[in-house]
């Protein structure tokens, strides 16, 4: 039996969309499974605990929920710098290069370019801190 042909594509390939980093992914289910922790837990002690122990339950329930928040808000923005790019590489003349940026020629000095201070120069500077000092 000959092999199966593979389905050709009537339209040209699209770009790859965004996929989302296997790190945010572990991320939210680790958010979620904090979560849903807290529910059981906040179950499980009722009103038995004393006040401290509330307001820790409370903060640490606002923390994962603000957490949950700011991941949603992650994915968005690395999607949306994705596609961006996208835009850029897709507007960006094929086989040439990205326009180097123009820079200002250095203007050189009349010495060699060292790094050292004149002898006279350094040797004021040692004075001055001398005289500085003894006062």
């Amino acid at each position: 039996m000959p092999p199966a042909k593979k389905p050709t594509p009537s339209s040209p390939r699209k770009r790859a969309g965004f996929k989302e980093p296997a790190a945010l992914k572990r991320l939210n289910r680790s958010l979620d499974a904090a979560q849903e922790a807290l529910g059981e837990l906040r179950k499980d002690t009722g009103r038995d605990v004393g006040e401290g122990a509330r307001d820790l339950y409370k903060d640490l329930r606002t923390f994962v929920t603000s957490a949950r928040r700011d991941s949603g808000k992650l994915a968005k923005a690395l999607q949306r710098d994705f596609e961006q790019a996208q835009k850029r590489l897709a507007g960006a003349p094929a086989g040439k290069p990205a326009p180097a940026r123009a820079v200002p020629p250095r203007t050189s000095s009349t010495g060699p370019a060292t790094g050292r201070r004149k002898a006279s120069t350094a040797a004021k500077a040692t004075t001055t801190r001398k005289r500085t000092a003894s006062r």
